[in-house]
């Protein structure tokens, strides 16, 4: 039934094969950045690094991240998305490299700091670049097929990148694991120069000055859409992610005998999974109804509930509810959101989408901090609750995008007025 429907329609069809050519880039991507944390840590110790210097490699890529992805998003725009990708992925590569050779060096930390400091625009190149290329390929009507494949393997990447780091380590070793990952990101090099497509932006109405890249931001639609990206990213990415460990073995979780961070993880396995299926169904419903807005307030109002659930809960089939309704809500949330920045910025979407980036990445950097710091407080209760009403006060952003895009539908319907005689 499904590829009677693509050929039908040959336009959905291209899009999909676009954004599957686009998304084990991304996905890649967050894959390395992922297996980087369960083995950069120790190795580190091992060699003699102080725990506060390890502290301080483990957050580099998210800095420059978070400094360059305006950037990023301005050279997508002059350069296009394909050759920032495959820029962003031999970069990877060549940082793996760092990393194994840092392994037998004197100079462990410079390598290590430079390699992470390499891969946050590295990454950011990638992200965004896909991300734009995604909006690009769909067009309209195709959009949020296009940008949910994308944004669901952008979203698995990092914590796929955690599990298989872990196993690689203990089974091949911490240096052979650096070349595994090396060796992933060239391959997805070479499938991106070869598979994507090499959509160029003109040259014309391009940045000129540092203020003009935050330029799409004088758009309150797109704040608002910034604005959602940092609550759910602070919220699941940052928060929840980063405390759940702490929650179980504050609560004395227990199941099937699992160590609490073998259960967090697992736990994690199912939010994501959750959020992954949600993301999915909500990009692809967003293509047929009227409002992308209103599917993403849905996702965000069943955050909510997810979390407030969350805060109470002590057993497990109660923890499992919750973490299944945020990775639903969050999925839900963020799959029509990047279709929906499309729709709202016809052209620089590279620049727009890198100011969307960087509050998403604001928001997953101060969610670690602060939750880990408020539990540390408060307690594994108070936060999820202050959570919880975090997520209910951005309703009315989400409520208010629903409203503008009816009346711009309304206006596109009516058309321009009549020329004065």
């Amino acid at each position: 039934m499904g590829q009677a429907r693509h050929a039908e329609d040959p336009g959905r069809a291209a899009a999909a094969r676009t954004a599957w050519a686009i998304a084990p880039g991304v996905f890649l991507a967050g894959v390395g950045g992922g297996i980087v944390f369960p083995i950069l840590p120790l190795a580190g110790l091992a060699t003699g690094l102080a725990p506060a210097l390890v502290g301080v490699i483990l957050a580099a890529n998210r800095l420059t991240r978070v400094l360059s992805n305006p950037f990023v998003g301005h050279l997508v725009d002059r350069f296009g998305g394909k050759r920032l990708v495959v820029a962003g992925l031999v970069v990877e590569t060549l940082v793996m490299g760092l990393y194994w050779w840092g392994l037998s060096s004197r100079a462990v930390a410079v390598l290590f700091l430079l390699g992470r400091a390499l891969w946050g625009p590295a990454s950011a190149g990638i992200f965004i670049g896909g991300q734009t290329l995604a909006l690009q390929a769909g067009g309209r009507e195709h959009r949020g097929l296009t940008a949910g494949i994308v944004r669901a393997a952008q979203s698995l990447g990092t914590p796929s990148g955690m599990v298989l780091g872990g196993l690689a380590a203990q089974w091949l070793g911490e240096a052979d694991a650096f070349l595994v990952g090396a060796a992933a990101s060239l391959v997805a090099a070479l499938v991106a120069l070869v598979r994507l497509p090499d959509h160029r932006a003109t040259r014309a109405g391009h940045a000129r000055r540092f203020r003009d890249l935050f330029a799409s931001l004088q758009d309150r639609r797109v704040d608002a859409l910034a604005l959602l990206n940092f609550t759910g990213f602070f919220a699941v990415q940052g928060l929840l992610l980063a405390t759940l460990e702490l929650v179980i073995q504050a609560r004395r979780v227990h199941w099937a005998h699992l160590a609490p961070s073998a259960l967090a993880g697992l736990l994690m396995a199912a939010l994501l999974a959750a959020g992954a299926v949600a993301m999915g169904f909500a990009a692809r419903l967003s293509d047929r109804v009227p409002s992308r807005a209103g599917v993403s307030t849905a996702g965000l109002v069943l955050l909510v509930p997810g979390f407030a659930l969350l805060a109470g809960s002590d057993r497990m089939p109660l923890l499992v509810a919750s973490l299944v309704l945020i990775g639903l809500g969050m999925g839900i949330l963020n799959g029509p959101l990047l279709a929906l920045l499309g729709d709202v910025v016809p052209t620089r979407r590279g620049e727009a989408v890198g100011c969307v980036q960087l509050f998403g990445d604001m928001g997953g950097t101060l969610g670690p901090v602060v939750g880990t710091t408020a539990v540390a407080a408060f307690g594994a209760r108070d936060p999820y609750w202050a959570t919880a009403v975090l997520s209910l006060a951005a309703v009315p952003l989400g409520v208010w995008l629903v409203a503008t895009e009816r009346r711009t539908l309304v206006r596109s319907a009516v058309g321009p007025p009549p020329a004065a005689p």
